[in-house]
């Protein structure tokens, strides 16, 4: 039998239940979109189920009727309509990805042969887009934030480091829960207000718990997105790197928890992705995989100097958590210079 450390147990693990999960969140959405189209399906469904329970209780009673031809004709009958609409007739199983494991991992007491597979999708996670090691709530200083009320900030309510340390109480919340209620996140705020150090605080958090996730600048994934609809609109693309692209844009569709850094910093020029940002976004909501985003940009300054779908998506589906206060990247800056210098 194959053997892992414990951190790439918890990870395979992690990486098998959202397989399921996902596997399983498909499947119901396609069997309500059927169910809603043919009525008669529920109808018939019900009808066998009842006749199979009469069936039961006949045999047990030793009063044979027809109930048994009843649900012959009854199976018959559903197996018809399935076919005439091209339904299969196991519609309400899951696709799995492996059909040896069923997604588990785990077959005849020994590893699947797909966790081979698994192992490399999340190898080329840990060497492509990872949050820095060092930012975690471990060296998180609350220090750094000023502790003085200001009229600017908070309304004057709150001093950036009272603030702070709420916020920093809602992120540690946010990884304990994760599990339960993996939420989405949107943090904003001027520059140098702690947004992307506590995303990252989350990421790597959340990370030690075995759950797989991307954590990328908002330009990358957009450089990213583009170069797949250039070697889309290609004659004659490279087909290694279209592999390798292709590879990229799945890892951050499909990955457990996807962290965007510094949304509405990108270039100008990519705006024709916008679409494609707002495909991904929907996906992701609609298969239950969160996204925790920063920006210097309020909601509303997206939907007005980019594209105001994603406001709304934003503002409807998120979580919105305000950093206010001075640069402390800078006053950090100036003071290791002062050190320094010194």
């Amino acid at each position: 039998m194959r053997n892992f450390d414990q951190y790439t147990k918890k990870r395979l693990r992690r990486y098998y239940e959202l397989l399921r999960q996902r596997a399983e969140r498909i499947r119901d959405h396609k069997v309500a979109s059927i169910q809603a189209a043919h009525p008669d399906i529920i109808e018939l469904e019900s009808l066998i189920i009842q006749a199979g329970v009469a069936q039961v209780k006949n045999k047990i009673g030793q009063n044979y009727n027809s109930s048994e031809h009843d649900l012959e004709s009854l199976e018959q009958k559903l197996s018809d309509l399935l076919r005439a609409n091209d339904i299969p007739a196991n519609y309400r199983e899951p696709e799995y990805n492996c059909q040896i494991c069923f997604d588990r991992g785990w077959v005849n007491n020994d590893y699947c042969v797909c966790v081979d597979q698994a192992l490399i999708e999340i190898n080329q996670q840990d060497s492509l887009y990872l949050p820095p090691a060092d930012q975690n709530f471990n060296n998180f200083d609350l220090e750094v934030f000023s502790d003085q009320k200001n009229p600017v900030f908070f309304q004057g309510n709150l001093s950036p480091r009272e603030a702070m340390r709420g916020l920093r109480a809602i992120a540690k919340k946010y990884t304990e829960d994760f599990q339960q209620k993996p939420d989405n996140l949107f943090l904003f705020g001027t520059t140098g207000t702690g947004k992307t150090f506590l995303m990252s605080c989350i990421a790597n958090e959340l990370k030690e718990q075995g759950v797989n996730l991307v954590f990328i600048k908002a330009v990358r994934l957009f450089e990213l997105m583009a170069q797949r609809r250039t070697l889309l609109n290609s004659f004659s693309p490279d087909p290694e790197e279209q592999d390798a692209v292709k590879r990229r844009i799945d890892l951050i569709n499909k990955t457990e928890l996807l962290c965007i850094d510094d949304v509405g910093l990108e270039a100008k020029g990519l705006l024709n992705t916008y679409s494609d940002f707002i495909v991904l976004l929907d996906e992701r909501y609609n298969s239950g995989l969160p996204v925790i985003m920063t920006s210097n940009l309020k909601p509303i300054q997206l939907g007005e100097d980019y594209d105001e779908r994603i406001q709304s998506r934003i503002t409807g589906d998120y979580q919105l958590l305000m950093f206010e206060g001075p640069d402390t990247r800078s006053k950090t800056a100036r003071g290791k210079m002062e050190q320094d210098e010194n």
